[in-house]
């Protein structure tokens, strides 16, 4: 198959027998946080499921020219492009590798005699707190500075154009540098979200590339009961923006480990997405028989950084995943000052309490808190960070000061999953039919 590269391990989720009385150890490794490593002592015999991650692109760059070359259901990129054409490139600020693949397509476009000056890079602005790395750093210096990058500000008078009525009946408000573009390239990644069911192609075009009130009007708790291919709304909405707009190509990836790229693919955008789909669920989905009584949940910084929307992620699967009452052990570096919906919780006597004020107020934290909220108010949760234990202590998640505390929860009775990279994994337990 053209346009696409991936590279998995044969079996990224190891299932292990069920548990015996005759104790089997085990050690196994564990990376977490930006450099951080764990060997953890578990009962092989207590270990139902590892999901490892998968392995990396071993050639990226390459990788990612032959998917330009040889795009899905499209021509080369370079045929489609003409001297004179302005050219947005709506980057997701989550995507690895971002300058390596920016750097690609350069090469093609400057091969077609497109000007540096003609090019925007253009990206959503981001949630996390610290600046946004510069995604031209792979560029020759003369095309770095030639090359506009711009954060999109939603709150501008101009930060949204009209495109369009959408299919729904909404009226649908865009950057005025998309709607003047000759082509507008999506880069980013393929995801599980909690809100989209599925993140990646024209989701980095809207809401984020909207003006305030739409970021707003779209701000979810996510959808738990709700499997990812399940029909959302938004994510109809995300795609008729893509339509409407007329994005007829994309380039976009599956995460690996920290900030690497398991599988990149390049060309029409519902071709594109259908393929990496399936990368994506074979190399991240989690799925058990029951309810483990430990989920272990490691995460690396990756490419959004090392933040609080992380955890979220990383709970949510924990949390559809361990059993009432049971333990979560978050393994991270985390030093990110909590958010303001972070901080009701702080302010409630219940982590249940929290939920009514998150609904009303939606503040830009709304995702990761309400997924602290619902993991905190089904399990109990332990959090491995550099964060003052008192902080940790208000948002009813126990502190770990020591890696060490990990090997004596591990002793404890029960079953165990162990999920590395867990913001990028979706769990469920199988439904019997």
């Amino acid at each position: 198959m053209t346009g696409i590269t991936t590279s998995l391990t044969a079996a990224c989720l190891q299932k292990c027998p069920r548990p015996v009385s005759k104790p089997n150890p085990l050690t196994v490794d564990v990376r977490y946080g930006h450099a951080g490593r764990l060997a953890l002592p578990v009962d092989a015999d207590r270990l139902v499921a590892r999901r490892e991650a998968p392995e990396q692109l071993e050639t990226l760059e390459s990788s990612i020219r032959g998917v330009l070359a040889t795009p899905l259901d499209f021509p080369p990129l370079e045929q489609a492009v003409i001297p004179g054409d302005h050219i947005v490139i709506a980057l997701d600020a989550d995507t690895p590798a971002a300058e390596t693949i920016l750097a690609a397509i350069w090469d093609v476009l400057a091969l077609r005699d497109v000007e540096p000056s003609d090019v925007l890079v253009l990206q959503p602005r981001s949630s996390q707190p610290g600046a946004t790395a510069d995604p031209r750093s792979a560029l020759p210096g003369d095309v770095a500075e030639r090359i506009t990058w711009q954060i999109h500000d939603p709150d501008e008078a101009e930060g949204g154009q009209y495109l369009a009525t959408s299919s729904s009946g909404e009226r649908v408000y865009l950057a005025g540098e998309l709607i003047a573009a000759d082509l507008v390239i999506p880069v980013g990644p393929v995801a599980f979200d909690s809100v989209l069911g599925y993140r990646g192609t024209h989701s980095v075009l809207y809401p984020g590339l909207s003006n305030a009130e739409s970021i707003t009007r779209a701000l979810g708790e996510g959808h738990r009961e709700l499997e990812p291919a399940d029909q959302r709304p938004l994510r109809q909405l995300v795609d008729d923006v893509g339509w409407l707009l007329g994005v007829q190509f994309c380039v976009q990836v599956v995460p690996a480990a920290g900030s690497g790229v398991a599988g990149v693919w390049a060309g029409c955008p519902e071709s594109v997405f259908q393929a990496a789909r399936v990368c994506l669920e074979e190399a991240w989905r989690v799925e058990l028989e029951e309810r483990s009584d430990i989920v272990v949940a490691s995460i690396e910084s990756d490419a959004g950084g090392h933040g609080w929307s992380q955890v979220g992620r990383a709970l949510a699967v924990a949390r559809n995943l361990v059993t009432h009452e049971g333990r979560i052990l978050l393994l991270t570096d985390l030093n990110e000052t909590p958010g303001d919906g972070l901080k009701l919780i702080r302010g409630a006597d219940t982590p249940s309490e929290a939920l009514s004020p998150l609904k009303s107020l939606a503040p830009a934290d709304l995702v990761p808190a309400t997924q602290c909220v619902e993991a905190a108010d089904w399990a109990r949760v332990y959090l491995l960070s550099q964060l003052d234990s008192d902080l940790v202590e208000d948002l009813f998640i126990t502190p770990l000061e020591h890696p060490d505390e990990i090997g004596r929860l591990l002793e404890l009775p029960g079953q165990c999953v162990i999920i590395e990279n867990a913001q990028h994994a979706y769990g469920r337990i199988r439904v019997s039919e």
